[in-house]
């Protein structure tokens, strides 16, 4: 014999996957800290304001810490230097995550951050000049091992820049 669900039990069950999937969904998603350079209140003020300025925006701020590359990684970055592999595997970071918007990756071994951003954003709201100025905030408090203060003053010049681009529209 087979059982008929009633619409009722249906959208119960719609509703419910509904409702886990949403939960699920975290965006932006939160700093992923592998390389452990933050602390917990940094963290969490950090992930407040990707969410402010997702909201105020609808940039994405995405910042991944590693504490080393992959062997294959340390490969080819020892092969192309550091400066042509890590604006590459932000890019590819980029793709992979579907960003809309900038991505941050800072590594310790090899000591390295680099700030890229998805074509729309580079032409139109967050330039490699304003890039620039984020990066030249966080490598400033880096170099005296301020790491939070490091990123908090990185994602204050990124809010300071798309507000200003945003308002010359």
């Amino acid at each position: 014999m087979r059982r008929h669900l009633g619409p009722f039990a249906l959208a119960l069950a719609f509703g419910w996957l509904t409702f886990v999937h949403q939960a699920l969904a975290v965006y932006p998603p939160p700093v992923k800290d592998e390389g452990k350079f933050f602390g917990a209140e940094a963290l969490k003020k950090a992930n407040a304001k990707i969410r402010d300025i997702y909201k105020k925006y609808k940039k994405d701020v995405v910042i991944e810490t590693i504490d080393a590359l992959s062997v294959d990684d340390q490969k080819k970055a020892k092969e192309e230097g550091n400066k042509k592999f890590f604006p590459k595997y932000a890019l590819k970071r980029i793709d992979d995550l579907g960003v809309n918007g900038i991505y941050i990756i800072i590594s310790k071994e090899p000591r390295w951050a680099q700030f890229e951003m998805d074509p729309m954003t580079r032409k139109g709201v967050f330039p490699n000049a304003e890039r620039d100025k984020a990066y030249t905030k966080l490598i400033e408090r880096f170099k005296e091992k301020e790491f939070d203060e490091g990123l908090a003053d990185a994602l204050d010049a990124i809010d300071a820049s798309l507000k200003a681009k945003t308002k010359s529209k």
